[in-house]
């Protein structure tokens, strides 16, 4: 499962965030069972759980969703500076993909 979520996270341009920045961090995330695992849980309580003192710590370990937020046209973020901006299209196949990987994780029991 791992493997597959890598490949797909290959597709995400890479992006730096502006110091201070953390707008993806203030939305509730869905995340596969095995990015839960990888993050060491999680608990929104208005910010991400894993937010402290301004910054991600678990920023290699993060899901999809925190990864394509800022590098995409429909996901752009003010304070992102990505390699490159993903189309509609290329966004809308990774969230397929990873969709995909999802349903295949449940119903392997990964719940």
């Amino acid at each position: 499962m791992y493997d597959k979520l890598k490949e797909i996270y290959a597709k995400i341009p890479q992006s730096k965030c502006e110091n201070g920045c953390f707008e993806c961090c203030k939305n509730l995330i869905q995340f596969s069972e095995e990015e839960k695992s990888r993050m060491g849980g999680y608990e929104y309580n208005g910010v991400c759980s894993h937010l402290v003192d301004g910054k991600c710590t678990v920023y290699d370990s993060r899901p999809l969703v925190c990864r394509i937020f800022g590098t995409s046209e429909i996901l752009r973020c003010d304070g992102c500076e990505p390699e490159g901006f993903l189309g509609k299209e290329e966004t809308l196949e990774i969230m397929k993909e990873y969709a995909q990987l999802r349903k295949n994780e449940e119903a392997s029991g990964n719940k």
